[in-house]
């Protein structure tokens, strides 16, 4: 048993990698980047210090909007990887009872703080644990907006579609994969990807109303995993983001030029990310090499605002001042 503990151990590393969302939280603040990929490590642990504990409560928060997001991707995936198996999907009155059940018990596990003895599986609400007044109108709002977004999607063209799709057709389904950029790994992860004829489809599934400014740098990794892996031409690869609080689909491609310039990009953000580690082939750095950007508005919805502690001004520990 020693043994095999110790090489548990020994496999567990936290190696360097790059992704889209990672870059997003390097540019909002280096200081939360590093809470949110150096900080956290180990805290999982019984014998992990105090600080370091909390650093990974904090890091498995999540905020009303983006667990509405969460809820509905999983739902959607669970009926698509059924699709993929040949299984049969519910109806959708019973995805829709089941779904707000989950959602039902997720905010009574957070309302009761069990999220703080099992944070990785027990669903924790920023709302929460920062005190941030909601009012019950606001939690059946969002339970009513993943309804919304269900409904569309199931009643839409895009399912239609999707349900005459061969099961061999369905190239992956929300899955954590990786493309090397000059050696290092680009992290990808695609609602959905989908071969039709002579081109490859890329899903997204958007629950928000607006697209965000790096959706091209998003459909730029996406095309070039896609051309990696699958062997598929750049100009073959297509992008369709279904807005599902509206129903609309809008398809892109993207050009070699556009794809070589955003890809120097990730190579600019790389280097900057390295450029603050102490060893780069360990992955190792300091808290205090990542500056703090301290302005109101970021610091007051950053889940390691307790553990940061800004210079904000008054109620720094409580995001609703």
């Amino acid at each position: 048993m020693p043994c095999y503990i110790a090489a548990m151990a020994e496999v567990l590393k936290n190696t360097f990698s790059w992704s889209v969302s990672r870059d997003r939280t390097f540019r909002e603040c280096p200081r939360q980047y590093w809470f949110n990929h150096y900080g956290f490590w180990g805290g999982w642990n019984f014998e992990a210090d105090e600080r370091t504990r909390e650093i990974y409560v904090l890091k498995q928060l999540t905020s009303r909007p983006t667990w509405v997001g969460s809820v509905v991707h999983d739902c959607i995936r669970h009926s698509i990887e059924n699709l993929s198996r040949g299984i049969p999907v519910l109806p959708v009155e019973r995805i829709l009872e089941i779904t707000r059940n989950r959602m039902r018990n997720d905010y009574r596990v957070s309302r009761d703080g069990l999220y703080r003895d099992n944070p990785k599986y027990a669903c924790g609400f920023f709302e929460h644990e920062y005190r941030v007044p909601v009012t019950p109108e606001q939690w059946r709002d969002s339970a009513d907006t993943v309804d919304r977004c269900l409904v569309t999607f199931y009643a839409s063209e895009v399912w239609d579609q999707l349900k005459r799709t061969r099961p061999g057709d369905f190239l992956e389904i929300e899955r954590f994969s990786n493309f090397l950029l000059d050696g290092v790994g680009v992290t990808v992860k695609l609602d959905c990807a989908t071969r039709e004829t002579d081109h490859v489809v890329v899903w997204d599934w958007k629950t928000g109303r607006r697209e965000g400014a790096d959706a091209p740098l998003q459909l730029a990794c996406y095309a070039f995993y896609i051309h990696q892996s699958y062997g598929v031409p750049i100009h073959r690869v297509k992008m369709r983001r279904f807005e599902l609080s509206g129903g609309t689909v809008h398809e892109r491609t993207i050009a070699e030029r556009e794809l070589t310039e955003i890809l120097d990009y990730v190579r600019g953000s790389i280097a900057d990310m390295q450029g603050l580690l102490d060893d780069r082939e360990r992955n190792l750095t300091h808290e205090d090499r990542f500056s703090k950007v301290e302005r109101r508005e970021a610091c007051l919805r950053c889940n390691f605002l307790k553990v940061c502690a800004p210079n904000i001004g008054p109620g720094v520990h409580n995001a609703s001042a």
